[in-house]
Formats: C-alpha cells, sequence, structure tokens
C-alpha cells in the first residue's frame, strides 16, 4: 500500500512539480492533487492512475519502501550508522 504522503514525498524528493509528476505519469492534475490529498490514508495499488504515478516517480529516481518510507535511489546508502561511530572514525 502506498500513502499520499509517500506521493507527496517522493514528488518532492525527485524535485518534480505537480505539473511535471502529473505530465510524466499521464494522469489530470486534479488526480495527483487528490491522491496527494489523501494524507497518510491507504491508496490502492490497485488503481491504475496510482500505479502509473509510482512508476513515473520510480522513474524519477524514487524507491518506495514498505510502510511510510521513500528515499531517492542510493541517496542513504552513504556514512556510518550511528552505532558505528567511534573515536577512530571521528571526523
Amino acid at each position: 500500500m502506498f500513502t499520499g504522503n509517500q506521493v507527496w514525498a517522493a514528488r518532492v524528493l525527485a524535485g518534480l512539480s505537480r505539473e511535471d509528476a502529473a505530465e510524466r505519469a499521464g494522469i489530470s492534475l486534479d488526480a495527483l492533487a487528490d491522491i496527494e490529498a489523501r494524507g497518510g490514508a491507504p491508496i490502492s495499488p490497485d488503481e491504475a492512475v496510482t500505479m502509473r504515478l509510482i512508476s513515473a516517480l520510480g522513474a524519477a529516481g524514487v524507491e518506495f519502501h514498505d510502510g511510510p518510507g521513500v528515499r531517492l535511489r542510493g541517496a542513504a546508502d552513504e556514512g556510518l550508522r550511528p552505532e558505528d561511530l567511534n573515536a577512530e572514525n571521528d571526523g
């Protein structure tokens, strides 16, 4: 399941305006606005409009994760986890 919040976050991470995202997905601007307005409510992935939008955002470099998460492909794979920080790798 996806949420309107995830779609909004994915669009913003990809640097797309609503107009750009709607055009890339081949959906109306009103349909995109309606999806984003759902907030944290689940959006059925069975809806063709939703899947076209998710595919377009994926093509723009966004990954959707189970739960509420989205990220840019490869963006969070750099750096150290907090539990791995120590005096040897400080700075």
